[in-house]
């Protein structure tokens, strides 16, 4: 897809606008999409690093900013922006249960065993 757009200079990061309608031509909206696109615009200023064109990573923040907030702006104000993205993407902590667990096991085994020894 890079290098189809063949972006070098300025002007050439509005084709990214394209690509950006592109995702959301269907009309579906949902974090995934939103998350690709903002992924596949850190990919792009990369490369535009890469090939010394650091001049043209702030245009293409400010393009991926401008269409989200004008196609984009009701959608993400009814996800509740950040907070929804945050508890969108939440991991439960299963190590954390686990090892609760398993501490309480184990003081319960070592109670049980101090227990059985003064017993003795």
């Amino acid at each position: 897809m890079l290098r189809k757009m063949d972006i070098k200079n300025e002007d050439d990061v509005k084709s990214f606008s394209r690509v950006m309608v592109h995702v959301f031509k269907d009309g579906i909206t949902n974090w995934g999409r939103i998350v690709t696109l903002i992924s596949f615009g850190a990919y792009v200023a990369k490369h535009l690093k890469s090939i010394n064109q650091e001049s043209c990573i702030e245009p293409l923040a400010e393009s991926i900013t401008d269409v989200l907030v004008r196609t984009k702006r009701d959608w993400l104000v009814k996800q509740r922006g950040w907070d929804g993205f945050v508890e969108f993407f939440h991991v439960q902590d299963l190590e954390g249960g686990i090892r609760n667990v398993l501490l309480a096991f184990a003081g319960v085994a070592g109670v049980g065993a101090g227990l059985a020894y003064l017993i003795r």
